[in-house]
């Protein structure tokens, strides 16, 4: 039997034992499946109320059973097609917005900034990704030296848009003092080291796997920022980090100022959202800022814009699309054929609602939960941007007046990138990179803001 004080790990041993899903279980408990996962992963925790649900579920032998033997509901059969008529009816929804002409231009003006040659300043860049963070800084001004990118499919990405930086390493964990100082050598000194470390290695709870190579990759960073002794060094995250630990219990985030200040650095960090910086999205996110000692700089941030901007203003004037259909001048902007039930699911349901609000039960989706075949609002900021935007079912990826799921496109507008960056490769691999990329209007306000500074000191 399961004991009460379980921990995630017995749970997910015990709850396979049984043959329980956690679809089930977490229907069965009226706990958030991904509630069940993150603590099951070690990477949240459940209340002492949730944890006495699952344990008075799991003592109730019969009701197990039950939940065990119940078939799963099927899907009805649906003969549901899109009508011209009610095409035409949602095209009228789907006006130009006034700002988004500037928003397009200013996102082209970003990368013709970035094509400049022209460049004050000198960074090196670690866990790249696509290049979302490294665009804003090269617009600018800054000339990015080098790039650390361990996906070589993302890697070619970067490539295609940073042709003159190169690749000093796919896999930063790899690297001894030894291969840092020689970059060091090669390179010369730098002004900034910019990136983000993934950080799937730590927990809410403190808990993680000693072994996890990501556990390492802070360390990885500060290894570098050692070595080069840059006047500032950037690091980005997901808002979460603030409240992750690490075996010994201890935050995160003290772990990196600790090991900033060892270093000689100053240190502070902001918990921003894209949205106030002019980025059409809500999307939280944590960067810490360090600058060396000796450097007569403040630790400052850019400032909040009082407009934001919506998912009208980003991609108004992109050609409307339904399930299945393709632009003919864009080819990044296609729409994924979604199967006929999902529409009749979602064709009626309004912005910012989900299919599963439908008061017909049966245009309900049989599982999942209300932030799932959700639809986005069109005058407002669009949804967080994941790497799973293109499936209908996710969090919220249903676009405001068609129905179907995000395109290539519309996330990459949504998350700042010029039309002209170039996104080459598999869908996936680009859905990706989109995904995981720091937008680069946001990086680029806070490249400006810290070239201004840095150019007080010369």
């Amino acid at each position: 039997m399961l004991d009460s004080n379980f921990s995630g790990q017995e749970l997910r041993l015990f709850r396979e034992s049984q043959k329980v899903s956690q679809a089930k279980l977490a229907k069965e408990t009226s706990i958030v499946q991904a509630k069940i996962s993150s603590f099951e992963l070690d990477k949240g925790v459940l209340s002492d109320e949730d944890k006495a649900k699952i344990f008075q579920f799991f003592s109730n032998s019969s009701k197990v059973e039950k939940v065990v033997k119940a078939k799963k509901k099927i899907t009805k059969q649906s003969n549901f097609s899109i009508s011209s008529l009610d095409v035409d009816e949602r095209k009228k929804k789907y006006a130009l917005s006034p700002k988004n002409k500037k928003y397009v231009q200013d996102l082209d003006t970003l990368y013709d900034r970035h094509l400049n040659s022209n460049k004050d300043f000198k960074a090196i860049s670690l866990f790249s990704g696509c290049g979302g963070l490294c665009l804003g800084f090269s617009a600018a001004g800054v000339r990015i030296a080098g790039f650390i990118e361990k996906d070589k499919d993302i890697s070619q990405i970067y490539r295609d848009n940073f042709s003159s930086t190169p690749q000093l390493a796919n896999d930063i964990t790899s690297l001894s003092h030894k291969d840092i100082e020689e970059y060091k050598e090669s390179i010369g000194d730098v002004d900034i080291v910019i990136g983000g470390p993934p950080c799937q290695g730590f927990s809410l709870s403190g808990k993680r796997d000693k072994s996890d190579a990501r556990n390492k990759l802070f360390e990885n960073y500060l290894d570098i920022v050692s070595v080069f002794k840059p006047k500032i060094a950037l690091l980005e995250n997901v808002q979460l980090l603030t409240s992750m630990k690490d075996e010994s219990g201890k935050y995160i985030k003290d772990l990196i100022i600790n090991k900033f200040q060892d270093l000689g650095y100053k240190i502070t960090y902001f918990e921003v959202n894209t949205k106030d910086y002019g980025v059409p999205q809500s999307r939280a996110r944590v960067f810490f800022l360090a600058i060396k000692n000796d450097i007569a700089l403040d630790l400052g941030f850019p400032t909040i814009e009082k407009e934001n901007l919506t998912f009208g203003d980003a991609c108004s004037d992109l050609e409307y699309l339904e399930s299945g259909e393709s632009s003919n001048v864009d080819e990044l902007h296609f729409a994924v054929n979604h199967p006929p039930h999902v529409l009749e699911w979602l064709w009626n349901v309004p912005e910012g609602s989900s299919a599963h609000d439908n008061e017909d039960e049966s245009l309900r989706p049989p599982s999942g939960y209300n932030t799932t075949y959700k639809r986005q609002v069109w005058n407002e900021e669009g949804s967080t941007v994941q790497t799973t935007f293109g499936m209908i079912s996710g969090c919220r990826n249903v676009h405001p007046v068609a129905t179907r799921s995000l395109t290539v496109r519309e996330a990459a507008r949504i998350q700042s990138f010029p039309d002209r960056f170039i996104f080459n490769g598999k869908v996936g691999t680009i859905r990706t990179a989109i995904g995981n990329a720091v937008p680069p209007l946001l990086a680029y306000k806070i490249a400006s803001y810290l070239v201004d500074e840095l150019k007080k000191t010369k």
